[in-house]
Formats: structure tokens, sequence, C-alpha cells
């Protein structure tokens, strides 16, 4: 299921939460999170910016291991392989746009800037995802800063946080080393 269906049946969203598997973990978004998050169990929710549908979207999930136990006393109103719809109380819509803007908004793909004269590279938030040439930019200056020696280059590899980055982010970063290395 895509983001943009996602969207369109949240929307219509009124007193269900809808649980969608995805690998190991059910997820929840939109109005679905939020009744997940105040009526069932209050995991932390993220909130993340969707090029597709152009706009944030929140979720939530758990464990599949974990249903059991966290769903333990909920009326499941419909069961499939990759659903799961539970009985909720009415979603209030303002409630949730409320609820939806105090969600902290995950940072975009960090990359890695240097913190000080001595250029000891660090990893901070780009400005903008989607402009990989500006992320590119930054990777640049970052990486020519420690291009001095090699030690400044490994202490600026472990440092990038690869689990955190988009492909694009660990290829541009991946690419600015080279030319680095061959300069």
């Amino acid at each position: 299921m895509t983001v943009k269906e996602i969207i369109q049946i949240e929307n219509g969203n009124r007193n269900t939460i809808i649980l969608l598997r995805e690998g190991i973990f059910w997820r929840a978004y939109e109005k679905s999170a939020y009744a997940f998050s105040m009526q069932v169990h209050p995991y932390k929710p993220t909130r993340k910016w969707v090029i597709a549908v152009k706009q944030d979207v929140v979720s939530l999930g758990f464990p599949v291991s974990a249903a059991e136990n966290v769903l333990n006393g909920c009326k499941v109103l419909m069961r499939q392989e990759a659903r799961l719809v539970l009985a909720a109380s009415p979603i209030d819509p303002d409630g949730f746009e409320v609820w939806k803007q105090t969600v902290p908004r995950s940072l975009p793909p960090a990359v890695v800037a240097p913190v000080s004269a001595a250029a000891s590279p660090v990893m901070e938030p780009a400005a903008s995802s989607a402009a990989s040439s500006a992320a590119s930019s930054v990777v640049s200056s970052a990486v020519s800063a420690v291009g001095q020696c090699c030690d400044g280059l490994a202490d600026c590899i472990r440092r990038f946080n690869i689990e955190s980055k988009t492909p694009v982010d660990c290829m541009l970063f991946l690419m600015e080393l080279k030319r680095k290395l061959a300069e």
C-alpha cells in the first residue's frame, strides 16, 4: 500500500485504528497513530515530510511479536495478514491536528560539517534533504576541511551516521571522500 493510499484512507477515518504490517512491525499512520497513542499505548510517534503526498506524515509502530501484549483488550474489527483494524472512540479531527503539530519532525538526513577551526568533523543536519546539490556542498566543505590527514578522514568516516542517511546522502559522501583521496 502506498503512502498516498494510506493518507486517503486516514483522511476518512473517524473511529478506527488501522494497523498495517510492514516487515516485523505493525504501523499506524495519521489519525490511526493519534487514536492508538491516546487510547491504546502511548508509543512515541514520528513525523516526516513525505514528498509523494507533499505533507508531513505521522506514524508509530511496534514489533509484531509485542502485539498480543500491546493489543490486549482491544476490539478487533477486521484481521488480515497485513492489516488489523481496531475499534476506537471517535477521533477528534481538531485534536488530531493539534497533536500532529506537537510531534517533533524527524531531522532531514545529516551530513558531515566541521565544528571548529581545527576542522574536527561532526554530524549536523542538512538544511534540506531535497536539495542534493546543497547536501553535496556541505559534504564537500566538511571533507575538504579534513583532507589534510588520514586520521581526520578516518574520523570523518567514523562520525558519518550511515543508519540515518538516505542512499543519495551516502553516495555523495563516498564520492567526495574518493575525490579527496585522489587529490
